[in-house]
């Protein structure tokens, strides 16, 4: 049985994938930790759009990002939004628009590692984001919904190994 930390010390984003389906109820356990990551006033500001049966559209949403190539391979990909209305609050505001920005991080990185945990593999898609409008047309995304991220899912066809800088070197003061 793996821990928590294991999980999290193994996780890595990949970037091929084999061509095996993965279940929609698979997708819904994978969202369904997201949903139950931490927000601000538990506002919950997270929307998901799932793309895994429509190969014409995830090819297009692939197109739209510079790791094209690799992209297509996933056999899904879930774009995640923030939801404007659901934040309730004046995004002008940075200190306020960023906790709930942080939320989205939270979620998916509940996505991430539940995903990790079920023996798929995901990578977080950030560069995509200078397409967002593009993305938002190609789903029929109402107003409102900001893009925060694209999210590939499918079964490990390449895991290559992780390195971080050491520990030392991300503290700034020990007091």
């Amino acid at each position: 049985m793996t821990t928590l930390s294991d999980n999290i010390l193994n996780r890595r984003s990949i970037r091929s994938y084999e061509p095996k389906a993965v279940s929609s109820e698979t997708i819904k356990t994978i969202l369904n930790a997201a949903i139950w990551a931490p927000s601000g006033n538990n506002l919950q500001p997270w929307k998901f759009s799932v793309i895994m049966e429509n190969k014409k559209l995830l090819d297009k949403i692939a197109s739209l990002s510079i790791y094209q190539n690799w992209i297509k391979t996933a056999p899904c990909l879930i774009a995640v939004f923030l939801d404007h209305a659901s934040i309730m609050t004046n995004i002008t505001i940075p200190k306020l628009y960023i906790k709930h920005v942080q939320a989205i991080g939270a979620a998916l990185q509940n996505m991430l590692l539940t995903a990790n945990d079920l023996g798929l593999g995901t990578c977080w898609i950030g560069e995509i984001l200078k397409n967002e409008e593009e993305i938002k047309i190609l789903l029929n995304v109402p107003a409102g919904y900001e893009l925060m991220a694209v999210v590939s899912v499918g079964y490990p066809k390449i895991v290559s190994k992780g390195q971080r800088k050491p520990l030392d070197q991300a503290i700034i003061d020990w007091q």
